[in-house]
């Protein structure tokens, strides 16, 4: 029964990317591109990782680091983690490159963190099925729920974009790969 005297929650808006590869590589092979700190740097951005359950995973973007924390470590099966919304808790620790881009779309940082409070981490999770004739199929989804505010939007399709770049980049060095 709701209190009437509460307000409602908000409801959550989510956001959602899932690609899907097969590539002719074996599970080991995919494991190492995409759960190893090399791995991962040869196709995406510089990384750090700490290959473990509660491990940090930091990507170098450029202009600043996203950190998040292992949460699946299943060797050839299943790499997940979570990353926070890449903004800082104080609005001085703010990235000069993410405050540029709030600019730049003319979303005040002040409206940014009061939506924060109804933003859950960035799940990312890669999965590697075998299949026949030494190939693999690797699925790659990436979900957060939100508010569904217009810089949340617009901050999901960026990001989005640059995630499909990258991964079709992936699945090009992976199917290079001398199995």
């Amino acid at each position: 029964m709701t209190n009437p005297n509460q307000p409602d929650p908000p409801e959550l808006v989510e956001h959602r990317m899932e690609r899907t590869y097969e590539v002719a590589a074996t599970p080991e092979q995919v494991w190492d591109a995409i759960a190893t700190a090399d791995g991962i740097s040869a196709w995406m951005v510089p990384t750090r990782l700490d290959p473990q359950i509660g491990g940090e995973v930091s990507f170098d973007l450029g202009g600043f680091m996203s950190t998040g924390v292992v949460t699946d470590y299943t060797p050839n099966q299943r790499f997940a983690y979570e990353e926070p919304w890449p903004i800082a808790d104080q609005v001085q620790a703010i990235p000069a490159a993410m405050v540029e881009w709030f600019n730049a779309i003319g979303v005040p940082l002040s409206e940014v963190y009061h939506d924060l409070s109804s933003v859950t981490p960035i799940a990312t999770e890669f999965l590697i099925e075998s299949a026949s004739g030494g190939s693999c199929v690797i699925r790659v989804v990436t979900s957060a729920y939100g508010s569904g505010a217009d810089w949340e939007n617009e901050f999901f399709a960026e990001m989005v974009a640059g995630w499909g770049e990258m991964l079709d980049k992936l699945a090009s060095q992976l199917n290079k790969a001398p199995t």
